[in-house]
């Protein structure tokens, strides 16, 4: 076992089972009302992670929910850019985070493993990593720094410094590189000793956009995507809704047997496939560090959540 592979055991030892949660914002559903919403239905939640917000207000949810077992998925932190220590003000951004943490009693902290931001420009969506093995020992080299820094802010405090974990992008109709995802994230965890978030959604637009769906089925295609990927290393699994583009476009230019052009869609429902993928995921021995399963439900509403909840 390599060093690397004994940190990330070592701390993943020291996180909790969350069971079933919510992967949540504070504003969109309202989060308070959506927790009221769930115990009114008898469906008890085993955690809330949620997304960056204002002190203010995660204090609030802290004091509303004190019991509540709480995580937090961070923005800004763009681990795949080779210059973000230099370009971005990423120092800044991991302070925020760790004030967040500190607020919510966090045992890990959770960011896409992709940028909104790249060369001076924003984008309303997150771009994937250039899938090579430079690109991945980039990312695995600002990671593993990134968690050095979360440990020195958090020295001072009583807890265990939280672990990160890096989510599985999604693919907005693209990618490049020479590496397959599953190896992609193979380097990666070989170099650095994170978590993963693997997010089902996401997967299935590597089916949909790597053009794996004109060889296999999606259970097909998942199977094998799962026997190379570094499963282990995934404490958190995702689910989320899906659909086309809001601006209603299609991007299809195959024939009518080609899936639909769906693209991650946290307000949208949950598609079919996603629960047959669930289960595939949830029944591969490789699965052996798996702390909490989350419901991606921010700007979705209460009766939906509710619905997909139960199921």
């Amino acid at each position: 076992m390599t060093q690397v592979e004994q940190e990330f055991l070592h701390r993943a030892s020291r996180i909790q089972h969350h069971g079933l949660g919510l992967s949540v914002d504070v504003y969109s559903p309202h989060l308070l009302e959506l927790v009221e919403a769930l115990s009114c239905r008898d469906l008890s939640c085993g955690y809330l992670e949620i997304f960056q917000a204002l002190d203010q207000a995660l204090k609030a949810v802290r004091a509303h929910l004190p019991q509540t077992t709480m995580e937090c998925h961070a923005e800004g932190l763009w681990v795949t850019q080779p210059d973000v220590w230099e370009a971005y003000p990423i120092l800044a951004s991991l302070r925020d985070t760790a004030t967040q943490l500190h607020v919510l009693g966090c045992s890990w902290f959770n960011q896409e493993c992709a940028s909104k931001q790249m060369a001076g420009y924003s984008f309303g969506t997150y771009l994937p990593p250039l899938f090579s093995r430079l690109s991945a020992e980039v990312t695995a080299a600002n990671a593993s720094r990134l968690q050095i820094e979360m440990d020195a802010m958090c020295a001072d405090t009583q807890v265990s410094p939280p672990l990160l974990l890096l989510e599985t992008p999604p693919l907005t109709y693209f990618a490049l590189g020479n590496l397959s995802y599953p190896e992609f994230f193979a380097v990666l965890t070989d170099n650095a000793p994170c978590g993963l978030v693997l997010d089902i959604g996401h997967v299935w637009t590597v089916y949909r956009y790597t053009g794996g769906w004109r060889r296999q089925t999606a259970l097909e295609y998942l199977a094998e995507f799962l026997d190379a990927f570094p499963l282990s290393r995934v404490i958190q699994i995702h689910v989320a809704g899906l659909a086309v583009s809001a601006d209603g476009s299609s991007h299809n230019r195959n024939s009518d047997f080609s899936p639909p052009d769906w693209i991650d869609a946290h307000g949208e429902p949950i598609p079919e496939v996603l629960f047959d993928m669930l289960d595939l995921v949830l029944a591969h021995p490789g699965l052996t560090n798996l702390k909490g399963m989350a419901l991606e439900v921010d700007t979705k509403t209460i009766s939906l959540v509710i619905e997909e909840y139960r199921r």
